[in-house]
C-alpha cells in the first residue's frame, strides 16, 4: 500500500500513542453530543470496557441449564468443557453477525459438532487458541510472560492435529450427502480461520483453500445448481487455475504429513439438497474475509482467493448459473432452511430487518474486488475513461448504491450509537455495512487518485476522498462506544481511513484500535506490516 500511496505508512509512528489521551479527546471534541449506553451494560462489553480477559470469565459464561455436548468419540477434559462454554462469546460468534442462540457457529457446534469428531475438535482448538491469544496479549500489556507449557495453547493445537486427521479420513472416502460436504466445509473454513489468526499464516492457508476450491468445483457448485437452474459446467468456464479435483491438500500445516494422499472423489451423480445446509453461507464468508485478506499474505495466497472470486463473477454473464447473486441469495435463505422448523418466526423477522444491510455489504465487496483487479492488472497509460470504460462502470455503480442506500447510510450517520435499537442487531448491520461502503470509496480514491489528478476533464459524483473518509472514521468512533468487539467486522475500511487522514489523533486512534484487536489474532498484528498489492 504504501508503493501505491508513495509514502510511508502514517500508522506506524515511533512514539506510542496514549490510548486515554486519544479516546478523551475524541469523546470530547467529537462525540460531545453521543449519549453513553442506557442503563446496565452487557456483562461481556462491560468486561470489555473494564480490561477483564474474557479467559477471566469462561466458566460463567456458560449456557445456563443446557449440557455442554460433544461428538460421542471425543472425551473432554475440564478445560475442553470450558472452551465449550466460551464458544458463544468466541470472536467468531461476533465476525459472523447473527446473536447467539442463532448464529451459524451456534449451529455448527449443536448440529454438526455434536455428529462429528473433526468440526467438534476445530472449535475446540479455534477456543483454546482464542483463550491463550487472549491471555498472551494480556500478558504482554502488562509486562509479564506465560509459561510455555501453557495449557489453552497445547490443547488447541493437539486439537487441531486430531482435526486435520480427522479430515484426512474423511477425504478418503467418496462424499455423497449434502450433510458430509457440510461438515468438511465447515473443518476446512475453521482451518483457514485458525491458521489465519493463530497458525502459520500464508502457506498454510494456501492449504486449506485449495481444498475449499476442490470441494467447490467438484461438489458444491454441482449440487448448488440444482437449487437454482441446470447448467454445466465445462472446463472452458472454469478459472484458468482450475484446481487439480485428486491434489493432496494437506502437503502443509502444523501436523501435516507429505505421506498422505488425500483427495475428494468425484461426486457420483446430482444430489440435491446443499442449499439446504450453512454451505451457502460460508462459502459467502470465504469470499468476504478472505479476498480482502489476501493483500497481507502476499501474490501466493491472492492468486487462490482471486480464482474463486472470479469464478463466481464470470459467472454473472451467464455462463454458470451459480453466479455471486445467486449465493447471495441461497445464502440469505440458507438459516430457516438449515436450522429447520425450530427456527423461531423472530429470528426470521431478524433477517429480513437486517437484510438492506448485508445486502449492501455484499454489493461493496463486490466492487472492492472488481477495484482490486482494475488496479492489478492496469497501469496508468492503460486505464480508459470513456464513458463505459471499466473505471466509470465502478464508479458508476459506486454512485448507485449511495442512492439505493440512502436512508441506510443516513440513518448510520444521524444514530448516536448501536444502542437506539437496544439488543436488536439492525444498528449494527447498518453501521457495519455503512462504514464498508464508505471505506470502498476510500479504496477507490486510494487507488486511483493519482490517474485522476492527471485528468483534470473526468468527473464522478461520488463522494469526495476526504469526506469518505471522516465518514468511515466517525462511524467506526461511534460504534466502538457501544460496540467495541464489533471493530473485527471494519478491519480492512478502519486501516485504509487511518492511512488517509491526515488527522494525527484519528491516526492515533486507529493504532491503538487495531493494537487492541491483537488479543484475538496475530492476523491482526500483521495489519500493522506493510502491504503491497
Amino acid at each position: 500500500m504504501q508503493a501505491m500511496l508513495g509514502r510511508a505508512d502514517p500508522l506506524r509512528v515511533e512514539r506510542r500513542p496514549n490510548p486515554t489521551q486519544v479516546d478523551a479527546y475524541l469523546n470530547k471534541s467529537i462525540l460531545r453530543q453521543t449519549p453513553k449506553r442506557p442503563g446496565e451494560h452487557r456483562k461481556l462489553l462491560q468486561n470489555y470496557k473494564e480490561g477483564i480477559s474474557p479467559t477471566n470469565y469462561i466458566i460463567s459464561t456458560a449456557i445456563t441449564g443446557q449440557s455442554i455436548q460433544a461428538a460421542n468419540s471425543l472425551s473432554l477434559s475440564g478445560f475442553d468443557r470450558e472452551c465449550l462454554s466460551y464458544i458463544q462469546d468466541s470472536i467468531l460468534v461476533v465476525l459472523l453477525g447473527k446473536h447467539w442462540p442463532w448464529s451459524t457457529v451456534s449451529y455448527a457446534y449443536h448440529k454438526i459438532a455434536t455428529k462429528e469428531p473433526m468440526v467438534m475438535s476445530m472449535m475446540l482448538a479455534s477456543a483454546a487458541r482464542e483463550i491463550y491469544r487472549s491471555k498472551l496479549y494480556d500478558n504482554e500489556n502488562s509486562l509479564g510472560h506465560l509459561p510455555s507449557s501453557e495449557q489453552s495453547d497445547m490443547d488447541g493445537r493437539a486439537h487441531y492435529g486430531r482435526a486435520l486427521s480427522n479430515l484426512r479420513e474423511a477425504l478418503k472416502q467418496e462424499v455423497k450427502s449434502p450433510q458430509q460436504i457440510e461438515a468438511i466445509f465447515i473443518t476446512l473454513w475453521l482451518m483457514i480461520d485458525y491458521e489465519n489468526r493463530f497458525g502459520s499464516g500464508a502457506s498454510a492457508i494456501n492449504i486449506h483453500i485449495r481444498g475449499i476450491e476442490t470441494l467447490l468445483y467438484n461438489h458444491i457448485v454441482p449440487l448448488l445448481e440444482c437449487h437454482t437452474r441446470p447448467a454445466a459446467i465445462t472446463d472452458s468456464q472454469l478459472p484458468s487455475q482450475q484446481p487439480n479435483p485428486h491434489m493432496n491438500v494437506f502437503t502443509f500445516g502444523e501436523h501435516a504429513s507429505n505421506s498422505d494422499s488425500a483427495t475428494l472423489a468425484p461426486p457420483a451423480g446430482s444430489i440435491d439438497g446443499l442449499g439446504g445446509t450453512c454451505v451457502p453461507l460460508f462459502l459467502l464468508w470465504t469470499l468476504y474475509f478472505f479476498t480482502p485478506a489476501a493483500l497481507f499474505f502476499g501474490s501466493g495466497t491472492g492468486r487462490l482467493e482471486t480464482d474463486i472470486f472470479r469464478f463466481f463473477l464470470q459467472s454473472e454473464t451467464g455462463n454458470s448459473a451459480l453466479s455471486l447473486t445467486e449465493i447471495y441469495r441461497l445464502s440469505r435463505q440458507s438459516p430457516s432452511r438449515f436450522w429447520g422448523d425450530g427456527y423461531p418466526m423472530s429470528s426470521q423477522l431478524d433477517d429480513l430487518e437486517n437484510l438492506p444491510g448485508l445486502t449492501l455489504y455484499h454489493r461493496s465487496h463486490v466492487i472492492q474486488f472488481k477495484i482490486t483487479e482494475m488496479f492489478k492488472h492496469t497501469s496508468g497509460p492503460d486505464i480508459s475513461f470513456g464513458a463505459d470504460s471499466p473505471y466509470q462502470r465502478i464508479a458508476n455503480d459506486i454512485s448507485t448504491l449511495s442512492i439505493e442506500y440512502d436512508t441506510l447510510l443516513t440513518s448510520a450517520k444521524l444514530s448516536p450509537s448501536c444502542d437506539v435499537a437496544g439488543d436488536r442487531r439492525v444498528m449494527e448491520t447498518i453501521f457495519w455495512s455503512a462504514i464498508t461502503y464508505y471505506g470502498t470509496v476510500v479504496y477507490f480514491h486510494l487507488c486511483f487518485e493519482d490517474l485522476v489528478a492527471r485528468r483534470p476533464e473526468f468527473q464522478t459524483s461520488m463522494l469526495p476522498l476526504t469526506t469518505a473518509v471522516s465518514l468511515v472514521l466517525e462511524l467506526s468512533l461511534k460504534l466502538h462506544r457501544s460496540r467495541p468487539r464489533l471493530l473485527v467486522r471494519i478491519t480492512w475500511p478502519l486501516f485504509i481511513a487511518g492511512i488517509a487522514t491526515s488527522d494525527r489523533i484519528y491516526q492515533d486512534w486507529v493504532s491503538i484500535r487495531l493494537r487492541e484487536l491483537g488479543r484475538y489474532g496475530q492476523n491482526y498484528d500483521r495489519i500493522k506490516e506493510d502491504i503491497i498489492i
